[in-house]
C-alpha cells in the first residue's frame, strides 16, 4: 500500500523510473540550459586577449581565464561571440590597430608589429579580409576631418 501512496501522483513512466532520474527530468524541463560563457568568464577573456595582443594569446591560456577545458571553451565561446576564438583575436587585434592609425602617426610596420602581426604583409591581409580596404586607405579615409569611419566592435 505504501507503495501505492508514493506512486499514485506520478505517471506510470515516472513511477518505473528511479528517483534520481525523476530528479534530472524535472531539473532539465524547468530550467532552460545556460549557452555561451558567464558573464565574469566573458569578461576575464576579453581582458586576457587584449592584454596580450602584442604576444600570441592562446585558446589554451583563455580556456584556463575561463576555468574550462580547452575543448568545451572553444564551443561556449562561439555560443556567445558567434565567431571562433582565432578570428575574435584577430578582430581585436585590427580594433587596435586602427585606433593607433588614428591616434598616432607610427608607419604602419610599427602598429603591425605593436598588435601582434609577424610582419606588416599579414597585417594588410587581415586587415583587407575583415575592413574590406587596405590599412593604408583605410587610415587616408579616417584622418579626414567629417568622415565618419565604422570600427568592428565585438564584446
Amino acid at each position: 500500500m505504501a507503495q501505492a501512496e508514493l506512486t499514485r501522483g506520478l505517471d506510470a513512466d515516472a513511477a518505473r523510473r528511479p528517483p534520481a532520474a525523476i530528479g534530472e527530468a524535472a531539473l532539465s524541463a524547468a530550467s532552460p540550459r545556460w549557452e555561451g560563457l558567464l558573464p565574469w568568464q566573458a569578461r576575464r577573456v576579453r581582458d586576457y586577449v587584449d592584454g596580450g595582443l602584442d604576444g600570441r594569446p592562446s585558446i589554451r591560456g583563455a580556456a584556463e581565464q575561463a576555468r574550462l577545458s580547452p575543448s568545451y571553451f572553444s564551443r561556449r565561446f562561439r555560443q556567445s561571440y558567434g565567431v571562433t576564438f582565432s578570428r575574435f583575436v584577430a578582430h581585436r587585434r585590427i580594433e587596435r590597430a586602427q585606433s593607433m592609425m588614428v591616434g598616432s602617426s607610427s608607419s604602419l610596420c610599427q602598429i603591425a608589429l605593436a598588435c601582434g602581426f609577424t610582419d606588416q604583409a599579414h597585417f594588410t591581409r587581415t586587415f583587407g579580409g575583415l575592413i574590406g580596404a587596405t590599412p593604408s586607405q583605410w587610415r587616408r579615409i579616417a584622418v579626414r576631418p567629417g568622415d565618419e569611419i565604422n570600427a568592428i566592435a565585438y564584446g
